[in-house]
């Protein structure tokens, strides 16, 4: 889920800057004051620490890197992730913004495409094109030289999947690969993509260079040329496809309406 280190830079690590427990089999105690629910995503920025109680979903610890990343105070708590707050830090201090989409750049024309949008709306099935090469299918930052990669894999639904459908994301479930929520037969291993038994939010979390047009290191010194905006409409805001002014864009963005 996150970038890994090469040998030689594990070779002289030395002390972790921050400490992730990740405990998502033991449930949090939803009678504990302020406490509505068995799953609890804690993070203290004074100790530096993340304690992940009652769900086993690897996409917890991504996000929550991704808020201390991009933290607001060094003494801030948060119960939870705070959306309106994990983009604040990257844009003042570094000039950078902090994008929840995925990424492709064209094999021949180099044109970047980013897509944004709400989970389960598309941008690791659209990133995820055989004609271009993948930078990263959930969250990146754009600068003034380019965009980049702050993931070192990525976390597709399985729901429905299918060779047919999405070949890439299909092969990349391989060893290595981590099913969460997914329904297998235990005699064979075979995994159904299509039981729902669990849960509908089935997931899969791969490294990126499973990807086999990954662009490998995921980086590109040049501005997107497409933004793909993934509302998943169902209030009538936007026709079905819409192509929009510098003007709409910046307003629903700001609005909330496609993040």
């Amino acid at each position: 889920m996150l970038i890994r280190p090469t040998e030689a830079q594990l070779a002289e690590f030395g002390e972790p800057d921050f400490i992730i427990y990740n405990a998502g089999q033991f449930p949090a105690n939803r009678f504990t004051k302020g406490m509505s629910s068995t799953t609890s995503v804690e993070i203290n920025f004074k100790r530096m620490e993340m304690v992940i109680l009652g769900t086993e979903y690897a996409g917890e610890m991504k996000k929550g890197v991704f808020s201390v990343m991009v933290r607001v105070n060094p003494f801030l708590f948060l119960h939870l992730t705070l959306p309106n707050l994990q983009h604040y830090l990257q844009p003042v201090k570094f000039g950078q913004l902090s994008l929840h989409s995925s990424a492709n750049v064209g094999i021949e024309k180099g044109d970047v495409t980013l897509f944004f949008g709400l989970s389960g709306t598309g941008k690791t099935t659209l990133s995820a094109d055989p004609n271009r090469l993948l930078i990263g299918d959930d969250e990146h930052v754009w600068s003034d030289t380019g965009v980049f990669n702050i993931e070192g894999g990525c976390y597709a639904k399985c729901i429905n999947l299918s060779a047919e459908k999405e070949p890439d994301i299909f092969n990349a479930i391989k060893y290595g690969s981590i099913l969460e929520n997914v329904v297998y037969n235990p005699l064979n291993r075979a995994p159904d993509y299509d039981d729902v038994s669990i849960t509908e939010n089935t997931r899969c979390a791969y490294p990126i260079e499973y990807i086999p047009n990954a662009q490998i290191p995921c980086i590109v010194d040049r501005q997107p040329t497409n933004i793909i905006m993934l509302t998943c409409d169902a209030f009538g805001v936007l026709p079905p496809v819409s192509k929009l002014t510098p003007q709409q864009a910046s307003y629903h963005f700001l609005a909330g309406y496609t993040s």
